[in-house]
């Protein structure tokens, strides 16, 4: 009976130290696919300003800022393959990107109404569609980044520090597997006791 007391609290230290290790994983894969994804919008956006905005007097501006998206967009793909990125560091970059995304789309809009002088080469419907596209997936990144935040992936990135630091909070899974040693500890010595 001893035996299959001590067994089953290893057995949930490892589905423990599985599923949580899992839901950070996944939350990293999501992380890394929406960087990818806006770098993707960017680089097409890129493309169709030189298309249709070329001859505008805003082209110079809108070239700058979406560099800027592409920047942005890679280096937050390089803090969400690092261990120790802060939490606040990516933060910080996402509503610089949000921002830059927003002027961005007013900058479009201001182009479009003439405010900038030039012309614009051809229709621009698309252009609109991919802004909104870069908008969502930049939200749907904050979603993915807040849940970080959460008491259950606080352990995940560094809290502390607008740059690079060291985890800021106990690993959820340790405590976990903590407290279940802390069991089997307390279950074999209250067996031991009562074999004597």
């Amino acid at each position: 009976m001893k035996k299959s007391l001590t067994i089953l609290p290893l057995i949930a230290i490892t589905a423990i130290a599985f599923t949580t290790g899992s839901a950070n994983a996944q939350s990293d894969r999501n992380l890394i696919r929406l960087a990818h994804n806006i770098e993707g919008i960017a680089n097409n956006l890129q493309l169709e300003f030189r298309t249709h905005y070329a001859h505008s007097g805003a082209y110079r501006h809108l070239m700058a800022d979406i560099a800027k998206v592409r920047s942005e967009a890679r280096h937050i793909d390089q803090l969400a393959h690092s261990c120790h990125a802060s939490l606040h560091h990516i933060q910080a970059d996402l509503r610089d990107l949000d921002q830059l995304a927003h002027h961005l789309h007013d900058l479009v809009d201001a182009v479009e109404h003439g405010r900038y002088g030039g012309h614009i080469d051809g229709s621009t419907h698309h252009v609109h569609t991919m802004l909104n596209s870069l908008n969502h997936s930049i939200h749907e990144m904050e979603r993915v980044v807040a849940s970080y935040a959460a008491p259950s992936h606080r352990g995940h990135y560094s809290s502390h520090g607008h740059g690079h630091g060291h985890r800021g909070h106990v690993d959820p899974r340790a405590s976990a597997v903590n407290a279940i040693l802390r069991t089997i500890i307390r279950s074999s010595g209250h067996h031991g006791h009562h074999g004597h």
